[in-house]
């Protein structure tokens, strides 16, 4: 049973180096330091973006390691 956990240990770890440079990519897509404006849209997006993230991630962990 504790393999299962360091494997959707390694399954999260590996799942937030896509989400850096997306974030990183928002920033310079959105210049959020320029005005406030900006500053709450990269917010919103941000938001957004955990949110469907976190939706996807769970469901590969459902997928992959299943209750019984």
């Amino acid at each position: 049973m504790k393999a299962h956990g360091w494997l959707i240990m390694l399954a999260v770890i590996l799942a937030l180096i896509p989400i850096f440079y997306l974030n990183r990519w928002l920033q310079t897509l959105i210049r959020p330091r320029e005005a406030a404006a900006r500053f709450f849209l990269y917010m919103i997006a941000n938001f957004l973006l955990v949110i469907i993230y976190t939706i996807l991630l769970v469901s590969l962990v459902i997928k992959l390691f299943p209750l019984h």
